[in-house]
């Protein structure tokens, strides 16, 4: 396995970097989302800030971000853009799905490099057949955000053992072109097929395993989100992704509201008291937002970190999760208060704003930001009354 006494950055440099990189990437987004997947100077600029490292293991090289650190920085990418925040975020954070596997198979993912590129994708889980030395896998999977500049996949299949994770390199899977939709154009998020490969067993996991704090990797590294169960490494980019890019709508109506004359008053719309109000509560929903996503991962840290004193209670997951979801809601409705205020101009395409707009509508409807339903399903926890017919791991 590779490794490397290279001193990582800091949470603090990687901020600084991806500030720096905030103008450059509302530069390239349009043309990012005409062709439909982020541009390769972005990605190598990524790698050139030391991005793809935030979540290496120290003893790798890596900088070991935290579940806080993780979100500002793809808060901050996010306010360049939304779909460079997602791909970033996702390229960053999937180097730790492969730290969840055995120490045969990391050495096969980090033989060259202590991070690996990788897309994730679950749905619908493929079908993986035993076969001498491993299992021949097939399967078509949606959704694969990051799939195009990915070295790895990492995929869900049923077999007759039960449900496992599998990796396989992309190189050997065929991208299929259907990521045709209004809004975050950018990411690429096309599907993956396979026909009959073959994957090595050491590259094979029970699932359940695997996506539990039980998995192999974690004895391996100090690295102690290896540790935690994947769901809780993942879900927050969301909602962080989100509130990113709420601050990008807060700053583009801002900057736009001296130019901005009321056809019928002919008063500048930033002297109007209603517009300030608009303002004031938008800026307010992003400031909570950013608290409660940070102070569900601090509560995570708590019931899942290396100091934990017992499981996760439901009531302990309900905190966690509302606050995920939560947080994305309000950055959501801070972005509408902006954009209906905002006038009718910013739906002109190319208009920064009519981005936001079409972004948002496509990252509202992931589960991972689908409040309403998390609120029902944490009610009932914090109720005592249990979670109904939820899945408990997904909870």
């Amino acid at each position: 396995m590779s490794t490397t006494t290279t001193t990582a950055p800091t949470a603090s440099e990687l901020i600084a970097r991806a500030e720096k990189l905030v103008p450059l990437l509302r530069e390239r987004a349009s043309e990012a989302e005409n062709l439909r997947r982020q541009l390769d100077e972005t990605i190598e600029d990524f790698k050139s800030a030391g991005f793809f490292t935030a979540m290496v293991p120290a003893e790798h090289g890596g900088s070991a971000l935290g579940l806080s650190e993780f979100a500002d920085l793809v808060r901050v990418l996010s306010r360049g853009d939304a779909s460079a925040g997602w791909i970033a975020a996702f390229l960053i954070s999937h180097s730790t799905l492969l730290y969840r596997y055995g120490a045969e198979a990391q050495g096969e993912f980090f033989a060259e490099k202590p991070y690996g590129l990788t897309v994730a994708a679950a749905g619908p889980p493929g079908a993986a057949t035993p076969v001498e030395g491993g299992y021949s896998l097939s399967g078509t999977w949606r959704f694969g955000s990051g799939v195009l500049h990915a070295e790895w996949a990492a995929l869900s299949a049923m077999s007759p053992d039960g449900p496992l994770s599998v990796v396989v390199p992309v190189s050997e899977t065929e991208i299929v072109d259907t990521w045709h939709v209004p809004g975050m154009k950018a990411t690429g998020s096309n599907d993956i097929k396979v026909e009959g490969l073959f994957v090595p067993r050491h590259r094979t996991v029970s699932f359940p395993t695997y996506s539990s704090e039980h998995n192999e990797g974690a004895a391996l590294t100090e690295y102690p989100l290896i540790g935690y169960p994947m769901n809780r490494t993942l879900n927050l980019i969301h909602s962080a992704v989100a509130i990113g890019t709420a601050d990008a709508a807060l700053e583009l109506f801002a900057g736009g509201l001296g130019k901005r004359v009321r056809m019928q008053t002919q008063q500048k719309q930033i002297d109007e008291p209603i517009t300030r109000q608009t303002y004031g509560k938008a800026w307010d929903l992003v400031q909570v937002a950013g608290l409660q996503l940070h102070d569900a991962l601090a509560h995570t840290d708590r019931v899942y970190g290396r100091h934990s004193t017992g499981p996760a209670s439901l009531a302990d997951r309900a905190r966690i999760n509302l606050g995920l979801t939560g947080s994305g809601q309000k950055a959501f409705q801070a972005i509408d208060l902006v954009v209906r205020a905002a006038g009718a101009s910013i739906f002109r395409t190319g208009d920064p704003l009519e981005r936001i707009v079409r972004d948002t509508q496509v990252m509202r409807n992931h589960a991972a930001v689908d409040f309403e339903t998390m609120a029902s399903v944490a009610g009932g926890a914090l109720l005592g009354v249990g979670i109904g017919d939820y899945a408990e791991p997904m909870f």
